[in-house]
């Protein structure tokens, strides 16, 4: 067996495993079913406590209600509580967290499409936005706070705002003003941290979001990032687990997160909460594992701090927030004039070409008004442009396929002497004006724009559930038309479908018209190749998958074209 071929099979099976263990799905979630409240308060909570309604609670002796407080625009419902002035809810209306799908074998329950929830913590002690002071080294536990209104509702142009105001027992009041915009996934938060007392103080103030990560994006990142400097710090869950802090220029710190369906994975590839402080001098962030209870998760919590200042009796320290909390689209990422768009994990040294891919597709969707028209119409442009170097690749591996019976007799007539047969093969490529390398360079040139696309597709926003034809609805999620979830050897419940075993009959037909090295027992192991690329494909999106196929289809009637005319 060729040496190369038996490489091409171990490598197939390492990224197979490798496939596997990095993006095995989650196990399912288990309900919360407890949790403590504030000041050493028990509080029954279960999936309940997202909806509103009160809660008994108790501070400083006396028997307290902590109440829900609900602001209503036409792009999210958001939901906050008294405890501490913080998050309890947030569902974007425009947006579902999944989409109803055809499939003939169901083996798992329909569960209707929900709006997206970006807080991904259950625990009422654990909910973001928390403003955590600090006195001599000690935390202050939270009040439960005062607020002017119990909800409002905001058109599209409207703003208003919801005030708390919680007093401790060491002789601060927090307020905490979020001003909310109609039309805007944008909000802005002024927290004051005002001495009551009669001798002044050094408070340490700090914002914090908590939030799960439930298996991370599939096929991008997933998690808490920082802004710090010029890049974008995207930390694993090993980084979580560990920790980690940034200071200097610390711009902004993300939760890159959703709380998903059971199941499913974050979808941190199309959802972001941001947090931006207005003031950036002397600001550091933490970041470290927490724990989630009942969640199949691994639990974060981001921590921006500030530089201790003394704060006299009678006086306040004001500290100022843009919070975001929405969908990754980069016009709107762009108007806060944060370098928010960079939160959209483009690649490092491909992001140019990726945006250039993405920006072809948004131009044919103004005349097609269908993605999936729109990836063939670009896979088409280009194997048109790369044509050229497709052909002259074709080429070369033809010539080569013509001096195999020449390369034989070479290597058999000098099987003991290598040196020799160097010699004699380089002057065979003279003499017949072939180069044994040029099946290849054409196609590396073609392969920074392949990888590109294959990493634009799933950033695409708009990609996410956005029908192609008949039973697919959703080209940013696997085909799962045959059976929704079938067990399979080390590949674990698998969605399977027509598209992925459409590609890998591609894929067999163009190996069979692709020159060989004229070896039989090579040509017979590369065969192998395509089932094992259906099996890797069953699980990618279906937009991917469809760019694939489409591909080998147009490699197909390019060989045709070429064989036909004799070039």
């Amino acid at each position: 067996m060729d040496k190369r071929a038996i490489i091409a099979i171990i490598l197939s099976m390492i990224v197979i495993l490798i496939w596997q263990v990095v993006f095995m799905p989650p196990p399912k979630k288990k309900p919360v079913v407890e949790e403590k409240g504030f000041q050493g308060a028990r509080v029954e909570e279960a999936e309940g406590a997202r909806t509103g309604g009160e809660i008994l609670e108790y501070s400083g002796g006396g028997e307290v209600r902590v109440q829900d407080v609900v602001v209503e625009t036409p792009l999210y419902r958001a939901v906050f509580t008294t405890a501490g002035g913080r998050l309890k809810s947030w569902r974007l209306k425009k947006y579902m967290d999944s989409v109803e799908t055809v499939v003939l074998w169901r083996r798992k329950p329909v569960r209707p499409p929900e709006p997206v929830e970006m807080v991904s913590m259950r625990s009422l002690k654990d909910l973001p936005l928390e403003v955590g002071v600090e006195l001599g080294g000690r935390s202050i536990k939270q009040p439960v706070f005062d607020v002017n209104a119990s909800s409002i509702s905001l058109a599209s142009g409207e703003d208003g705002s919801i005030v708390f105001l919680g007093k401790t027992g060491e002789g601060l009041e927090i307020l905490k003003r979020y001003r909310f915009y109609g039309g805007q996934y944008r909000v802005d938060l002024d927290v004051e941290i005002i001495n009551r007392g009669g001798t002044p103080v050094e408070p340490g103030v700090r914002l914090i979001w908590r939030g799960v990560v439930k298996g991370g994006g599939r096929y991008t990142f997933a998690g808490p990032s920082v802004l710090a400097g010029k890049s974008v710090d995207r930390l694993s869950v090993r980084e979580i687990k560990k920790g980690k802090v940034f200071s200097g220029d610390v711009k902004w710190m993300a939760a890159e997160n959703t709380s998903p369906p059971p199941g499913r994975p974050s979808e941190g590839n199309y959802f972001v909460s941001l947090i931006v402080p207005r003031e950036r001098k002397g600001i550091e962030v933490s970041v470290h594992e927490i724990e989630a209870p009942g969640s199949q998760g691994v639990g974060f919590e981001s921590t921006l701090t500030f530089q201790n200042r003394e704060v006299e009796p009678g006086k306040d320290r004001r500290y100022g927030f843009l919070l975001y909390l929405g969908p990754k689209l980069p016009e709107l990422l762009r108007d806060l004039d944060v370098e928010a768009e960079k939160v959209i994990n483009f690649g490092k040294y491909l992001g140019g070409i990726e945006k250039v891919l993405l920006r072809i597709l948004g131009w044919t969707h103004r005349v097609t008004g269908n993605y999936g028209v729109d990836i063939v119409i670009l896979s088409i442009l280009l194997k048109v442009i790369f044509w050229p170097l497709s052909r002259k690749s074709y080429r070369s591996m033809q010539e080569m396929q013509k001096i195999q019976p020449e390369m034989k007799m070479l290597q058999e007539k000098y099987k003991g002497d290598k040196q020799r047969l160097n010699q004699e093969m380089m002057a065979l490529y003279k003499r017949r004006k072939v180069n044994p390398v040029g099946g290849c360079l054409p196609m590396l040139v073609q392969f920074p724009f392949l990888i590109a696309l294959y990493k634009a597709l799933p950033l695409f926003f708009n990609l996410r559930h956005a029908p192609f034809v008949l039973w697919i609805r959703d080209l940013a999620a696997a085909d799962s038309f045959f059976v929704d979830e079938l067990p399979l050897p080390l590949l674990g419940h698998t969605p399977v479908g027509p598209l992925p075993l459409l590609m890998g009959v591609s894929m067999v037909i163009q190996q069979r018209m692709t020159p060989t090295g004229g070896d039989p027992r090579q040509a017979k192991m590369m065969m192998i190749m395509p089932i094992m690329f259906i099996f890797i494909f069953l699980s990618f999106p279906s937009g991917l998958v469809l760019y694939w196929f489409v591909q080998n289809v147009l490699s197909i009637g390019e060989q045709y074209y070429t064989r036909k005319k004799g070039r």
